[in-house]
């Protein structure tokens, strides 16, 4: 009966979408701006990572360790990252549904002024249980802005165009990984770690929120009247969110993103460690190589979105994308010259990309509108706390096994094992 009932749902709201929004962005000059606001979310993204990554420059800090107590402690230092992502996971699953009420302007602007808040708590203090409280609430924080994110993207844009839509904030990861990791290593080095955290907390402060006020709006100025319609009671949303829980599609979303943040959140965590430890890259060396796997992840997720658009097959690719990201770790654990062994992990972070713009457009066919934020918050919510093993699993296996290439068999399997959630999905999307 659900399968009926919600196809019949988002078939019609797919149709009325694609042709009343797309006549709409045609015929309303105003709905040009949609593009910019896809630019300001994009932002807004790159901020949230710089905030999300920037702990893990630290791990081989002598000063932080030093300051906080950690020593050099795998499980420890996997822990500070882990804290947050339990955090962000905790709160993308209970406090999503903050988009769908309150609107995703106004809870973007507050969130950025909070990230910003506990930023500078992070970088002041110096004890390690402090610092994992922070981190907590920076998660926190953080944990509702893809479902945000997304909301707007599915009221701005049309079906036929939220893949690029999507891959434009999106982006936003990998950029925020690609330049996060050697500003903050710049930042260290020119001024200490503290200064890096306020920089950082600055950056969301002066910058993040005013874009967000002056630029993002909760609908585009073309669809008012269809905004005034589209509002729905608490009863409402009560039902459809039970119509997509009980929706076995969303349910291979959510394994296959879950997957997708172990692959990820144990990436950013250890790259940058595993590259100066295990393949002794110096410092110079270290800003580049710990950037190009995102810089390839950035293209992949441009090249990601724009494929499956145009094919309309965006199970297959996420597919793809997912399956040779692990398989490519493993090639990583096999060779032996660091530079070559650099260029693979890059290589499998560019097919982790191009899975990411096709799996949320999905989620936007599948989750119905009215409760978009609540299901993107549900399905990315539970996945960051599922990813948020990866670093204190890794860390664990690294410092038991003393063995690096041990603890990467984590991404390998999230990985291959994941993408297989794609497969039911692959003929009706």
């Amino acid at each position: 009966m659900f399968e009926e009932h919600g196809d019949w749902l988002g078939e019609k709201w797919i149709m009325a979408q694609t042709l009343d929004t797309g006549a709409a962005a045609k015929a309303h000059p105003a709905a040009a701006r949609r593009w910019l606001v896809a630019g300001v979310l994009l932002f807004v993204v790159i901020a949230g990572f710089f905030d999300r990554i920037s702990i893990a420059v630290l791990f081989t800090n002598k000063d932080f360790n030093d300051a906080v107590g950690t020593a050099f402690n795998p499980p420890m230092l996997g822990l500070l990252m882990t804290s947050f992502l339990f955090a962000y996971g905790v709160s993308g699953v209970l406090l999503s549904f903050v988009g769908d009420i309150y609107g995703p302007r106004r809870s973007l602007a507050i969130g950025a002024g909070l990230w910003g808040i506990f930023m500078t708590l992070i970088g002041s203090t110096s004890s390690y249980a402090l610092m994992i409280f922070y981190r907590v609430l920076l998660g926190l924080a953080e944990g509702p802005q893809f479902a945000l994110v997304n909301k707007v993207v599915k009221r701005w844009f049309p079906k036929n165009e939220q893949g690029r839509a999507n891959s434009v904030w999106m982006v936003g990861s990998p950029l925020g990984s690609a330049i996060g990791f050697p500003l903050t290593i710049a930042l260290i080095a020119a001024f200490g770690w503290r200064a890096s955290f306020y920089a950082l907390a600055a950056l969301n402060i002066v910058i993040i929120v005013p874009l967000v006020l002056m630029f993002v709006r909760d609908w585009p100025p073309h669809r008012e009247q269809e905004a005034r319609a589209a509002e729905t009671s608490t009863t409402d949303m009560k039902g459809n969110i039970g119509l997509f829980l009980s929706d076995w599609r969303f349910w291979m979303i959510l394994i296959f993103n879950s997957a997708c943040l172990l692959y990820l959140w144990g990436l950013n965590a250890w790259l940058p460690t595993y590259l100066q430890t295990v393949r002794h890259f110096d410092l110079k060396s270290l800003g580049f190589f710990a950037s190009l796997p995102f810089i390839l992840m950035f293209f992949g997720e441009l090249l990601g979105g724009y494929i499956s658009d145009r094919l309309d097959r965006r199970a297959l690719v996420c597919f793809i994308g997912l399956f040779f990201a692990g398989a490519l770790i493993y090639v990583v654990s096999l060779v032996s010259n660091p530079y070559l062994a650099a260029v693979i992990m890059a290589l499998s972070a560019g097919f982790w990309g191009s899975a990411l713009p096709p799996l949320f457009a999905m989620a936007a066919q599948i989750i119905p509108p009215s409760v978009t934020a609540s299901g993107v918050g549900v399905y990315n919510g539970v996945g960051n706390l599922i990813g948020a093993c990866s670093p204190l699993l890794m860390g664990w296996i690294i410092g038991t096994s003393h063995n690096f290439d041990a603890g990467l068999m984590v991404l390998v399997a999230a990985g291959v094992v994941g993408s297989c959630a794609m497969l039911p999905l692959i003929r009706r999307y």
